[in-house]
């Protein structure tokens, strides 16, 4: 789904959103999303779209970070962080079909989500 298509909406939009495959198989919820910036907009500064959203079966909060790097922050909070979104998974911004906004539903384009939430190095 092209950002063009959404319009400008708050993060906290999506959030709890429930995710649903492309063959109408529940997911789970939107428990984070990721986000990266665009160019410069009027000389202001830079601008920030969505990038992929981190789904989960339950709420554990954020993963403050601890996706991002295999080696972030102290070892037992990464542990920790990492055993309760164990189960989590990445739906890539590109793999959504649609947001209904009314029905609090993001309908994806693809059967599952991606397992590795880490970003390569």
């Amino acid at each position: 789904m092209s950002q063009s298509d959404v319009g400008r909406r708050r993060v906290s939009q999506l959030l709890r959103m429930q995710v649903i495959s492309s063959g109408g198989e529940s997911l789970g919820h939107v428990n984070d999303v990721r986000l990266s910036p665009t160019a410069v907009q009027r000389g202001v500064g830079v601008e920030l779209v969505v990038d992929g959203l981190i789904v989960a079966n339950r709420h554990a909060g954020s993963l403050l970070g601890y996706d991002r790097r295999p080696d972030q922050g102290p070892w037992i909070v990464r542990s920790v962080v990492r055993a309760l979104h164990r189960n989590d998974g990445y739906a890539a911004w590109d793999d959504v079909a649609r947001v209904d906004w009314d029905s609090r539903q993001v309908v994806l384009a693809v059967a599952s989500l991606h397992r590795e939430l880490t970003m390569p190095a």
